[in-house]
């Protein structure tokens, strides 16, 4: 079945409701300037948006939703690799059936517009033994993920050198 989504370059959908699940989305994302990546599975299809430092050219956190024709799931992909299922059990993970595709994909992509909305600072530490790197919410200060010059977790280093808005 034909569908014209190119914010999510897909063309072919399965059948009538995962097409008005994609063309909901995609009209969402083109009011809104925001791209999906695409990832058709034999039982779901799966839309990824990657938000990323772009100073640093890194994927910080993968925001996953899955549509199976009746129940789409929405939350962040914890390999970022798609590897795994999203855990229904996880607290940052939404389940949502019993719905026409229309309202579950408003709900995916109100979701995942709140996400892509958090602000995330990088935080930064150079000294002449190493550099180590912080992402994290700006809101929340929950930590995303950390880079180091000697694949080292370090505490208790100080104020950073640098902090820097990513989103």
């Amino acid at each position: 079945m034909n569908v014209k989504a190119p914010r999510f370059e897909i063309d072919e959908c399965r059948g009538e409701a995962e097409r008005e699940f994609v063309e909901t989305l995609h009209s969402r994302a083109e009011a809104r300037g925001w791209y999906a990546d695409a990832w058709p599975r034999d039982d779901r299809l799966i839309l990824t948006v990657d938000l990323c430092d772009p100073e640093y050219n890194c994927v910080l956190r993968m925001l996953r939703v899955d549509f199976d024709g009746s129940v789409m799931y929405s939350g962040p992909d914890e390999t970022s690799q798609l590897v795994s299922d999203l855990n229904p059990d996880r607290a940052d993970v939404l389940r949502m059936c019993d719905q026409s595709p229309t309202l579950l994909a408003n709900a995916a992509a109100d979701w995942l517009e709140r996400e892509m909305g958090r602000p995330i600072e990088r935080l930064e530490w150079t000294r002449s033994a190493f550099r180590h790197r912080l992402w994290r919410f700006a809101d929340t200060g929950e930590e995303l993920l950390w880079s180091d010059s000697e694949n080292k977790r370090r505490t208790d280093l100080g104020s950073p050198d640098r902090v820097a808005s990513v989103r």
